[in-house]
């Protein structure tokens, strides 16, 4: 498969990284000839100088032998009419448009076709959706819902565990129960597959899979959740804020339509009190006369002193969510260290993800990731989709729906012929999940869930078929 990507800024540069981590063709275009010159020298890929607006830059770039044009630069005009060009001049290629603007969000499929867009694709509304997501599961980074298949992932530390510590993952699962997987440990900062004869030691985590009424019955609820909370803050009243609560629930008014509060979501989570946070008065504004229920709170986020003044420390949940990740940073460290429970940031970069971790902020929560995971969702040949990226960004828990082209259909799971280091860790069959053992067949149509390396993404589209 071959992708032709517009912009090397960041979030063109991830999207390169990933899919060339995936073995794929990768050229991308790039109009600043210092950063073609110095993304070149970075990747492993063609760069290609020159604007994408132009015919002769796209042929230059071998655009019209590619499978997708992804185009993702900082400006919504050019990325729509780039797309706009490649679908007129080169029939089959498939098109991506990243936008800003809710506006192009908003297309119908017809419409999109007529600017020659297969699919728009908006950062704040992915994201919002991403931490709606957060916020449901309980604020707890140590829970991952895998709803279609109504189990979880968690993250157990083993020296809380005495249960696994010093023994065999085959002797775990005889003495605990066979009703959860461990698809993954994480031991000094590398990802392991584990084995049966794989040994737990005090410091590694596990990734423990199954439904959560077993896991709840055989670790405990986990404890970190939040099933409910009174009080919610969010710093910036930004378009992200604005998607985030129409995302949850909360009431709002519009020039059509009063959709009333308490018939969302987060009804279910206590309906708490929500203060929103920003410097800017006419952005507070705008966004109260959307959602009256919110308490607009107009204070300069850079003052060290309003985290004790408007008492942040008792809050429940605090999402720092401006456009400047410094200050979304230094809010949620402030926050969490004056006592708020759970404390989410929101970061444009990897740049100092190792630093971040290391900070007392609960969840980072990176906009160029969340972005990037759905662009691959949408190129990757089989109907793949990825559920949760484990840490050091080399393995995935993948979701794929198998087809009739697939090749072992009825095949027992201990006889086929899949690649080494593959782990089959759900099946789906007519609505009903099963962590599978050797013996489970896998039909058509069934939802399978797999942990991959993400270099052997292409060999798994070839066998579950395009």
């Amino acid at each position: 498969m071959k992708i032709a990507i517009l912009g090397a800024g960041l979030l063109g540069s991830l999207i390169a990284r990933e899919l060339i981590a995936e073995n794929r063709d990768v050229v991308i275009i790039e109009k600043n000839p210092n950063i073609a010159k110095s993304i070149a020298n970075d990747l492993d890929c063609i760069v290609q100088d020159g604007d994408g607006e132009r015919i002769d830059t796209l042929v230059a770039a071998g655009v019209g032998d590619a499978d997708w044009f992804i185009a993702c630069t900082g400006s919504d005009e050019t990325n729509i009419v780039s797309c706009g060009i490649v679908a007129e001049t080169f029939k089959k290629v498939k098109t991506i448009a990243r936008t800003r603007n809710p506006y192009f969000a908003s297309f119908k499929k017809s419409e999109k076709r007529i600017l020659g867009v297969d699919h728009i694709i908006n950062p704040e509304a992915e994201t919002a959706e991403a931490i709606a997501r957060i916020i449901f599961r309980g604020m707890s980074p140590e829970i991952i819902d895998v709803k279609e298949a109504g189990i979880q992932l968690r993250r157990l530390l083993c020296k809380k565990e005495p249960r696994f510590v010093g023994k065999s993952l085959a002797e775990v699962r005889s003495g605990i129960g066979l009703d959860f997987m461990v698809p993954a440990v994480l031991r000094e900062g590398e990802l392991i597959v584990p084995t049966g004869n794989f040994v737990f030691a005090e410091d590694d985590a596990a990734y423990i899979l199954g439904e959560p009424s077993t896991l709840d019955r055989l670790f405990g609820p986990c404890k970190d959740a939040l099933r409910k909370f009174n009080s919610l803050v969010i710093f910036g009243a930004e378009t992200l804020t604005s998607l985030l609560l129409q995302e949850l629930g909360i009431e709002q008014i519009t020039a059509q339509d009063r959709h009333p509060r308490g018939k969302g979501p987060l009804s279910l989570l206590g309906n708490p009190r929500i203060k929103v946070i920003d410097g800017d008065r006419d952005l507070l504004k705008s966004l109260s006369a959307m959602f009256p229920d919110i308490e607009p709170i107009n204070h300069q986020l850079r003052d060290e002193h309003f985290i004790e003044e408007e008492n942040i420390g008792n809050a429940d949940i605090v999402l720092s969510l401006t456009s400047d990740q410094s200050i979304n940073i230094l809010t949620a460290l402030l926050a969490k260290n004056a006592g708020a429970r759970r404390t989410l940031a929101l970061v444009v970069n990897d740049l100092y993800s190792p630093i971040l971790y290391s900070l007392n902020i609960d969840i980072i929560i990176n906009e160029k990731t969340v972005m990037s995971g759905t662009i691959l969702d949408q190129v990757r040949k089989a109907k793949i989709r990825r559920l949760y990226n484990f840490p050091r960004n080399e393995y995935e828990l993948i979701e794929i729906q198998i087809s009739n082209s697939f090749e072992y259909l009825g095949t027992e799971i201990r006889n086929l012929n899949l690649p080494k280091g593959l782990l089959i860790t759900f099946v789906i069959h007519e609505g009903k999940t099963s962590v599978p053992t050797g013996n489970t067949k896998i039909l058509e149509n069934d939802l399978v869930g797999l942990i991959i390396k993400k270099e052997q993404i292409g060999r798994i589209e070839a066998i579950f078929g395009a």
